[in-house]
């Protein structure tokens, strides 16, 4: 068994590829984004703010901690 990654180009191909897998001839498994990949999405789609001290991200995280723990 041979595994390969595939660009698809052309809507088409993706229907050659759906045939052969209704054939039996092929599977395919959709592949997870890596950490890299994820990360830079994320990263991307935060704020691009400095004005917040790493202070005070910690007090912010220890109130929703107590929060958490007076439920």
């Amino acid at each position: 068994m041979e595994t390969l990654i595939i660009e698809i180009q052309d809507p088409k191909a993706r229907r050659l590829i759906d045939d052969l897998v209704a054939l039996g001839l092929i599977s395919v498994k959709p592949s997870k984004p890596s950490w890299v990949e994820r990360w830079k999405d994320l990263s991307n789609s935060l704020p691009s703010s400095t004005d917040i001290s790493e202070q005070e991200i910690l007090d912010e995280i220890a109130q929703v901690r107590e929060k958490r723990q007076a439920s």
